[in-house]
């Protein structure tokens, strides 16, 4: 059985939040298990970039892919013996700044990790996600350690700087489960993976079926249509779906296959005299375009007018 890494660093990632969260807030009334749990709110820095990476790649742990669990456990194994060690002699004081180097590069490789492969994403959705996933991160990694942590003592940023750095780890912890579910309905697709894919051979069931959800079942209209949403109700896999469209149908792309149905089914509103006091934004919107802009550019880009200019010459 497949090990969902996103799941499993996730909830690590959150347990270590949470641990940050109750030393910061309350130490003193923590007594003996306060180590305990220092030890493991320390962990935050690599359990996120975990689990950030679960988000961007398509790791296994059967493939042997632990190398980033065994340098999270040696940072965590570091930070326990000198929280629990004085820090004395040279060889704990070398220790202790390797897991504070270790702990800041991975909160730094966090932030880095969505847009390590971004030129290789096609798809303008994968490419916003990853995107706005670190300015986010390092949004509130800056606000959290550099505005802070660095602040002048005795400034309101020092005053403040338990309560502004649990608010923070707070936010990290939604922001993930927030991209989380984005994965979950927009699963990572390996660029290298589906180029080495061998093409199918032409399906006319499946090719027939795809028609009849588009054109008479008018699946187009839905605005957050997905080819995974196709997939589903077809039964068949996703790169199946997505070879019958750019093959066997012959659009370049999915976008491009649901646009025609959508700027032809607009072409029959505008022109329609019954429909003639309907607000272009309208038409837009009930075709399944999600705002005017992009619906503009592709009805342009289909028949060289605005919907205004082709509704005019209708009449």
């Amino acid at each position: 059985m497949r090990i969902d890494l996103s799941l499993l660093y996730g909830a690590a990632f959150c347990c270590a939040s949470l641990a940050f969260c109750l030393k910061s807030v309350l130490a003193s009334r923590l007594g003996m298990a306060v180590d305990a749990v220092a030890i493991l709110g320390n962990a935050t820095c690599g359990w996120s970039w975990l689990a950030t990476r679960s988000l961007f790649r398509r790791e296994s742990p059967s493939r042997g892919d632990w190398w980033p669990v065994a340098a999270v456990l040696m940072v965590m194994i570091a930070s326990a013996v000198t929280s629990l060690v004085p820090a004395d002699g040279m060889p704990l004081r070398i220790l202790d700044n390797l897991a504070r180097l270790g702990s800041s590069a991975m909160l730094l490789m966090a932030v880095a990790e969505p847009l390590l492969d971004l030129r290789e994403q096609s798809d303008k959705s994968e490419r916003r996600f990853r995107i706005l996933y670190s300015g986010i991160y390092a949004a509130i990694l800056a606000v959290a350690v550099l505005a802070v942590d660095g602040a002048p003592d005795g400034s309101a940023a020092s005053q403040f700087s338990i309560p502004v750095k649990v608010v923070c780890a707070i936010a990290a912890v939604f922001g993930y489960g927030l991209a989380l579910g984005h994965r979950k309905r927009h699963p990572l697709v390996d660029p290298k993976a589906r180029a080495s894919r061998k093409p199918i051979a032409s399906d006319p069931r499946l090719e027939a079926q795809l028609i009849m959800l588009m054109r008479d079942r008018g699946l187009y209209a839905e605005a957050d249509l997905r080819v995974a949403d196709l997939a589903r109700l077809t039964g068949e896999p996703e790169y199946k779906v997505t070879q019958c469209i750019t093959g066997t149908l012959g659009y370049p792309n999915f976008n491009q296959m649901v646009n025609g149905y959508r700027i032809e089914e607009a072409k029959r509103r505008l022109v329609d005299p019954a429909l003639a006091h309907l607000p272009i934004l309208t038409i837009a919107l009930d075709c399944g375009f999600g705002s005017i802009g992009p619906f503009n550019r592709a009805f342009k880009a289909d028949t060289g007018m605005t919907p205004q200019e082709y509704r005019r010459q209708s009449r």
